[in-house]
């Protein structure tokens, strides 16, 4: 077991006290400790700079993961963007219907469903022509889905 040294300063001299001393088995504990501290106290034993070093490789590996983020959005289509706010209106309207039941009771509301089906329809309108077949046809059947669950919960 190790036991540090107290250090009371007086002026600009470390005293460590006697009783402090006694704690240390023998001589070479008692400086080694004291060394170890003086060493800890002034970044000698090199933990500082890995420390830093490590803080920079963080921040480069985040900076670029952010790079690489940016060079995916950039890559996105209108398109790309529409469909995926067309699954988030899906999303939203399913939840505002209340579904799953026991789930999301507490968010049913009507007119914010209707609202979020309408916008899906909507989107759908404007996107048909600019999508794939077989995109079209699952977004069609999304919005059919959206259509009689809304149709069985609110009428």
């Amino acid at each position: 077991m190790i036991i540090l040294a107290k250090k009371n300063k007086i002026g600009d001299k470390d005293n460590i006290g006697a009783e402090d001393k006694k704690n240390f088995k023998d001589k070479e504990d008692f400086i080694g400790e004291k060394e170890k501290k003086d060493e800890k106290k002034n970044g000698g034993n090199g933990e500082d700079k890995e420390t830093i070093a490590d803080e920079e490789a963080k921040k480069k590996e985040q900076e670029e993961i952010i790079s690489k983020l940016q060079e995916e959005i950039d890559k996105l289509t209108t398109k790309d963007i529409v469909v995926q706010m067309m699954m988030s209106l899906s999303s939203l309207a399913y939840k505002k219907m209340g579904l799953p039941v026991g789930v999301n009771d507490k968010f049913k509301d009507k007119s914010q469903a209707k609202l979020a089906v309408d916008c899906f329809d909507a989107l759908l309108k404007v996107i048909s022509e600019e999508v794939s077949a077989r995109e079209r046809e699952d977004l069609k059947s999304s919005l059919s889905n959206l259509q009689l669950n809304f149709v069985k919960i609110f009428i």
